[in-house]
């Protein structure tokens, strides 16, 4: 558990949510890996990247916090594998790695030269 008493916190929305909806099934980073999900995530991140950035420049430390084993959000670890098309059982495998949002963040805040520290909560 990070301890975040008496920290500012941007809470940053679930790019598979959105882009998939609430019923959708378990999905894998391979799943996910396609331009079309790359540039919505970027687009998705945008405006809080321009937030971040002035709180970066403010003097703010900058941290973002992941969500472990997610195909999407996870800092250090992420999930892979997982047979396509229909199946009766889904198998995948917890993986060293970073999600494909959270990629995206970590390319859009170094292109704007932000420092920040990025962990799985």
């Amino acid at each position: 558990m990070v301890d975040t008493k008496g920290k500012n916190i941007v809470q940053l929305p679930c790019p598979e949510l959105i882009y998939l909806g609430a019923s959708r099934r378990e999905i894998t980073r391979d799943q996910l890996e396609n331009p079309n999900y790359r540039r919505f995530c970027r687009s998705l991140f945008e405006p809080f990247a321009d937030m971040i950035e002035q709180f970066y420049q403010e003097g703010y430390a900058i941290k973002v916090l992941g969500v472990p084993k997610s195909p999407s959000c996870g800092a250090q670890t992420t999930t892979v594998g997982g047979p396509a098309g229909r199946v009766e059982a889904f198998t995948h495998d917890n993986v060293v790695g970073t999600g494909i949002f959270y990629e995206e963040i970590a390319e859009e805040l170094t292109r704007r030269g932000v420092l920040f520290e990025m962990v799985d909560a």
